[in-house]
């Protein structure tokens, strides 16, 4: 389950830069790198060697390889002098097989199709985040139904949003679930989950998946999420 979950966001991150024209394919690692906007530019589906490692430090002090870097495996190779560990996420997962939660139909939530509300849901993203999301980049990731996001709107103004992507098992993962500053603790988080589950049953999924910061997984565990294990996300030091 754990390559599962990995993998669905790998997948998601490949799909964005085809989408964009910002995906590169080498032999032993991945990569997508955005111009002018700090989503997603990560390196991943790394193999775990030293010189792997050494290429990719050495291409990213060149420039031409960005200089975040994920993992899903770590055999103590990487060298702790040329980067530094940022944040670890944990990788959760909920069997759909059996779900039978009522879930509470929420109409300030609204799937986005339109340049304008790829605006919204960027401003929203980049607010909820702390870092830059380029609108470009949404609308471009909007177009195919294996990606669907959502914003929370209330009022007019936007307080939340999230992502969920179908890979090629089908597999419904669950990405950028945010709510800015403003809107935390009122239940806008929870209320998007809620739309991405029902989602996920709508396109017979038979798992969601999805990896957690430390402010989101008391909210996943509450939804019937389970723990399994842990990426770690790395900056590599210029």
């Amino acid at each position: 389950m754990n390559k599962k979950i990995t993998n669905n966001l790998f997948e998601f991150w490949s799909y964005i830069g085809k989408q964009n024209n910002i995906y590169s394919d080498y032999s032993n690692y991945k990569a997508v790198s955005v111009l002018g906007s700090e989503w997603p530019n990560r390196i991943y589906y790394i193999e775990d060697k030293i010189e792997i490692y050494d290429e990719i430090i050495e291409l990213c002090n060149q420039n031409l390889l960005p200089n975040i870097i994920t993992l899903d495996t770590n055999l103590g190779l990487l060298n702790p002098e040329k980067t530094q560990l940022l944040f670890t996420q944990t990788n959760m997962s909920l069997d759909l097989k059996h779900y039978t939660n009522k879930i509470s139909k929420n109409s300030n939530i609204y799937q986005i199709e339109t340049k304008v509300d790829a605006i919204d849901f960027a401003n929203i993203a980049s607010q909820s985040f702390g870092y830059r999301v380029d609108s470009e980049i949404v609308y471009n990731i909007c177009k195919e139904s294996c990606a669907r996001l959502f914003i929370f709107k209330e009022n007019g103004e936007g307080y939340g949003c999230g992502i969920v992507f179908f890979d090629k098992d089908n597999n419904a993962g669950f990405h950028m679930i945010g709510t800015i500053p403003n809107g935390r603790g009122k239940g806008i988080g929870k209320s998007i989950t809620e739309r991405l589950i029902e989602e996920a049953l709508i396109n017979n999924s038979r798992c969601c998946v999805l990896n957690a910061s430390k402010m989101g997984e008391p909210i996943y565990e509450r939804l019937g999420f389970t723990k399994f294990g842990v990426l770690e996300n790395y900056r590599i030091l210029k």
